[in-house]
């Protein structure tokens, strides 16, 4: 009888350990964090549908509709961005309250000077600021040390990123990488 139950109990902890290798992508495990916002921990590269499709499409619409960028700086991000060969990678975590506010509102950046979304790349990161499904080495490049870190690429080469927290406010921060002045983001000496 002590057998039987040892070998189900271990049938039951193997199954329930292989099946949290099944979806690396996105785990659909709820959490109340301590601003008690819910948000749905999303691992790996997803699609802003397949954000809003989860419980994160309440912070991130209430985010982006309350956001309300300086409009005289999005036309210069505009111009910037529709004469140059622009890539973004946006890597965040959305148990991450920084990247919970940033996020949202580069995404309305984005969209209100026409950046072409299929040029943006969005990666959520663990606690641990791990990026999935990435080498060693890649992740070392990437260098991603806190979230939200947003990388840009012009003829595929990074030029500069934004790290955390604004400097000034994200669109003026973005308005220096895009354009090309000096910028040293939040954790990059001065």
């Amino acid at each position: 009888m002590k057998n039987i139950l040892k070998i189900l109990v271990f049938s039951l902890v193997a199954i329930v350990g292989l099946s949290s290798f099944n979806n690396l992508k996105i785990e659909s495990e709820t959490i109340e964090d301590i601003t008690s916002q819910r948000y749905e921990l999303m691992l790996g590269e997803f699609t802003l549908e397949e954000l809003k499709a989860t419980k994160n499409k309440k912070w991130f619409e209430s985010n982006y509709k309350t956001y309300k960028p300086d409009e005289k700086v999005l036309t210069e991000i505009k111009e910037h961005l529709k004469n140059n060969n622009f890539n973004i990678e946006i890597y965040l975590g959305t148990w991450c309250p920084d990247s919970r506010r940033e996020f949202p509102r580069m995404i309305k950046i984005l969209n209100e000077s026409n950046f072409d979304i299929e040029k943006l790349k969005i990666v959520g990161v663990n606690r641990d600021k791990v990026v999935p499904e990435v080498s060693e080495e890649k992740r070392e490049i990437l260098n991603v040390n806190h979230v939200p870190t947003i990388i840009f690429y012009k003829d595929g080469k990074e030029i500069n990123r934004f790290v955390e927290f604004a400097q000034e406010n994200l669109e003026s921060d973005v308005l220096k990488i895009v354009s090309g002045q000096d910028y040293k983001h939040s954790y990059e000496d001065f």
